[in-house]
Order: structure tokens, then sequence, then C-alpha cells
């Protein structure tokens, strides 16, 4: 009887250290998930792309802040490296995959878009949708191309997916979709041609005057080059209506 105790007792000992094993193993396990995803992007090239194509500026009048705004250009390099960081989070494949790096192509021949944050002290006047807005907004391209935007769209819902691909966005900032044109207006030219080293959003008001600047590399233009060899015609729209939407959009 007392045998049977004592090879109870130590079938329970080792059910306990098998179980304390197990859990350590969980521990290290979930440790380990951690750290692979302490980096959202994980180890994509999406972060370095977006901070090449990102640019930021501010407006000081002696020592009050009058405007902090940040703004990323949707360069053909940005589109391609956003449509893959959106397939591997959304785990796309075959033809929805397809669609969204047609649908990046033929937005980057239509449109010259950035995305811009905005802080303003009095909410006001952080108003660059509006058409008696306090800001005048242009894009220089050099050789004196001073172009106006098609449109200046605000972003209303802040989410999970927009602070994802735009992390510096934050709630107390305004959030705007910037459009201008890819061809000079009545021409068949780009805006952006092999002649530009730099492009620039320039930001006036009676607050002051700033702008974001981008360099614009020898890889971009092979990329532009190379987008513009996709068949399209001023009419193009894109292959898929939700796909339209996070492509021109990212709203």
């Amino acid at each position: 009887m007392q045998t049977n105790y004592y090879i109870l007792l130590l079938k329970s000992i080792l059910l306990i250290v098998i179980l304390a094993g197990c859990q350590g193993c969980q521990i290290v396990s979930s440790v380990k998930q951690i750290e692979a995803s302490s980096d959202p992007y994980q180890g994509s090239t999406y972060k370095a792309v977006l901070m090449k194509w990102t640019s930021e500026a501010r407006i000081y009048r002696g020592l009050d802040l009058e405007l902090m705004t940040s703004a990323t250009f949707k360069s053909p390099e940005f589109r391609e490296a956003y449509a893959n960081e959106y397939v591997r989070t959304y785990n796309l494949t075959g033809e929805e995959k397809e669609k969204l790096i047609k649908d990046q192509k033929q937005a980057s021949l239509i449109y010259n878009d950035f995305i811009m944050s905005a802080y303003v002290p009095d909410k006001k006047w952080n108003d660059f949708n509006k058409k008696d807005s306090i800001w005048k907004i242009h894009l220089n391209a050099g050789n004196e191309k001073k172009i106006k935007p098609l449109e200046i769209r605000k972003i209303k819902k802040i989410d999970a997916v927009l602070t994802h691909f735009f992390p510096y966005i934050n709630t107390w900032e305004s959030i705007y979709l910037v459009r201008f044109p890819v061809k000079l207006p009545g021409t068949d030219k780009n805006i952006i041609d092999d002649t530009c080293s730099n492009i620039k959003i320039v930001i006036t008001s009676v607050l002051g005057t700033t702008e974001m600047v981008w360099n614009i590399t020898r890889i971009n233009r092979k990329s532009e080059a190379q987008n513009s060899k996709l068949e399209t015609n001023p009419n193009t729209k894109c292959s898929n209506v939700q796909n339209c939407k996070s492509s021109l959009e990212s709203d």
C-alpha cells in the first residue's frame, strides 16, 4: 500500500515537472512572437521607402508655432512599396494582388498625390480643403512650373489602416489628400520630367510661408519611364472599386 502511494506521488511530481516545462516553452514562444511583432512591417522595406518620400515643415512667428505639417509623395516607388505592404498585410493572392498592383501603377500615371497631415494651433484655420482657406498650396517642379492642386480633400476617417501606412498621423492633426495632375495643363508633357532635380510643395498664408522638398532620383525617373509604357488614357479607371479607393485616396 505504501509502495503504491510513493509511485502515485512520483507520477504527480513528474507530471508537474512536465507541465512546468511546457509552460516555459509557451512563455519563450510568446516572447519570440512579441519580438517578431514589434516591427509592424515585419522586416519589409515599406518603412524605409515611406521615410524616403515623406517630408515635413513648420511655420513660426517669433516663438509661436503657426503650422506643423508632414506629407508623403505617392511616387511610383512609394506606390510599389505600398502595394507590396498591402498585399503582405492582407495576404492577398492571385487576382486581388494583380488588380491592386495594376491600380497603383495606373494611378501614378494620372495623379501626383500627396497625403498631408497638418496641425494648426487655432483649429478654425486648419481649413486647407476650403475654397476660402487662408492657405494656398502649389507644386513647384523646377523651371518655374507652379502647379495648382486639382483637389484638396479632407480625410475624415482616421483609422488603424491609415495610421499603419502613415504612422506619423495623430488624432490632433487634420489629414488631407492633395492631388495634382501628372501632365502640365493643356500639354502632354509631364510635370516631373528628366529636368527635375527636386519637387516642392509650397504653402503660403498671412501666417507665413514654408515648403516641403523631395529629391527626384534617377531610380524614380526610371520607374516613371517603366510605368509610362502601360496603356492608359484620360478616362482610365481602376479595375477594382475598393482597390481604387485605397490606391487613389488612402482614406
